[in-house]
């Protein structure tokens, strides 16, 4: 008679290699988190060309991954992952523990490359694509590239400037001004942003917030172009607030610092025709009637070296915006000078 088997303990023995393998599963859950993170990452920046997707990302990527580790500490979630094993197959192509972490993470690291090294070089694309549109005239188009830019690169100041010149170039000026901003507040040393946020409040009619705009440009500019600009346009708020002796110290310092540049080859005839525009009105509004006359005629001479450049050639398809503002300037000189001198 054969004696009964021994009953089974009440706490058996765990399988040869079951902390190992709860090891692997704890790494391989890791790897999914980062892939699904990332994954979705992906989606909102290449997807949703929309810059406010992008913090809703980590929010439902971290409650994806709290809600994985609470399912799988539950016997209901392991036996979901083993059902989904048997559907998916894993087993049969990943049939270790450690195979499937190396996937997962394999997998992982190709999706995050894709996201942190894809994403700014998409977003040049973009950008190339965008300016050439805006070249053409085409500012609706443009504006979705470097939208698509901005969600694929969101921390690139040049994309926002980008998106604030067609604002600007639309009239769509509550818009540009907050693109400006958001330009200043990635990189604040980037100098066209003032300046040309300090010269959309004075086309608005605001010279205090653009006098304040563009004394911290003047602060923060480490270009010496830039500099000279923006105190033009310093000069140019002060007269619109009717400080002409402040504009006029403004502009002494400006044309100076353009013709400096000027005699190291720089092409700045565009702004001194401008700064020797500003002059004359200055000194219009002191009472001086034979000195604006001269600053007229200055500006027309400028003005007419810009005109008479070959970027502004009769062959151009788009004429430059620097080549529309000298023939802009000169026409003012000329109108200008001909009500000095009785001249028609």
């Amino acid at each position: 008679m054969a004696s009964p088997s021994p009953a089974p303990p009440d706490n058996p023995p765990a399988p040869a290699g079951a902390p190992a393998n709860r090891l692997w599963d704890w790494l391989t859950f890791g790897a999914l988190v980062v892939l699904v993170f990332h994954l979705m990452g992906l989606w909102y920046r290449w997807g949703r060309p929309d810059p406010q997707f992008l913090g809703f990302t980590s929010a439902v990527a971290g409650l994806l991954a709290w809600f994985s580790l609470l399912g799988l500490q539950t016997e209901k979630g392991r036996r979901m992952a083993v059902r989904l094993d048997d559907v998916f197959s894993f087993q049969r192509f990943l049939p270790t523990a450690w195979s499937r972490c190396l996937a997962t993470w394999l997998a992982a690291g190709v999706v995050a490359l894709l996201f942190y090294g894809g994403s700014p070089l998409a977003a040049s694309l973009y950008n190339r694509h965008g300016a050439a549109a805006l070249e053409a005239g085409r500012y609706s188009v443009a504006l979705r590239d470097f939208r698509q830019a901005a969600s694929l690169h969101p921390h690139d100041p040049t994309t926002h400037y980008n998106m604030a010149f067609v604002y600007v170039t639309t009239n769509n000026y509550d818009d540009a001004a907050d693109e400006f901003l958001q330009t200043l507040e990635l990189d604040d040393t980037f100098w066209p942003a003032y300046n040309n946020l300090g010269h959309l409040y004075l086309l608005q009619g605001k010279p205090e917030e653009a006098l304040q705009v563009l004394l911290v440009g003047q602060r923060q500019a480490a270009d010496p172009v830039g500099q000279a600009v923006l105190t033009k346009n310093v000069a140019w708020a002060y007269l619109e607030l009717e400080l002409p002796r402040a504009a006029l110290a403004s502009l002494e310092a400006a044309q100076a610092s353009l013709e400096a540049l000027q005699g190291q080859g720089q092409s700045v005839a565009v702004y001194l025709a401008e700064t020797h525009r500003l002059e004359a009105l200055a000194l219009a509004a002191l009472g001086q009637p034979e000195e604006s006359r001269r600053a007229w005629q200055d500006s027309l001479g400028y003005a007419l070296t810009v005109v008479e450049s070959p970027a502004c050639g009769a062959g151009a398809t788009r004429l430059p915006v620097d080549c529309l503002d000298a023939i802009r300037w000169a026409a003012e000189a000329r109108e200008a000078l001909a009500a000095a001198t009785g001249e028609p």
